[in-house]
């Protein structure tokens, strides 16, 4: 087996790629908040004696499935920005992660 060790990471990509899983869990988490706000807030009677509370299910609903992405997209990428320098800094220090790659057999092809 072939052990490689991971010297250093590029910042930008690994954050961009921390950023979209972390948008993509943004979207899920946003789903169940829309759902269980929507249920939550439908057993309230829209109808009260101060104010009308109806659109506050298309609010919470719209908002949690809009607004979670985004801010899980921002959030994961300053989170990988930073783990990316934390890497490249330790890196050098510790000694980096080490991967071991298995080779494969190569099947001789018939021409």
């Amino acid at each position: 087996m072939e052990v490689k060790t991971i010297s250093s990471v590029s910042v930008i990509p690994f954050a961009l790629m921390f950023g979209v899983i972390s948008a993509i869990i943004g979207l899920v988490v946003g789903i169940i908040y829309a759902i269980v706000f929507g249920a939550i807030i439908s057993t309230v009677p829209t109808t009260s004696t101060f104010f009308d509370i109806s659109w506050l299910r298309v609010l919470f609903s719209v908002g949690a499935v809009v607004i979670m992405p985004i801010v899980g997209f921002v959030g994961g990428f300053i989170q990988g920005a930073i783990y990316a320098v934390l890497y490249n800094f330790l890196a050098p220090r510790i000694g980096g992660i080490q991967l071991r790659f298995k080779e494969d057999k190569q099947i001789p092809t018939e021409q």
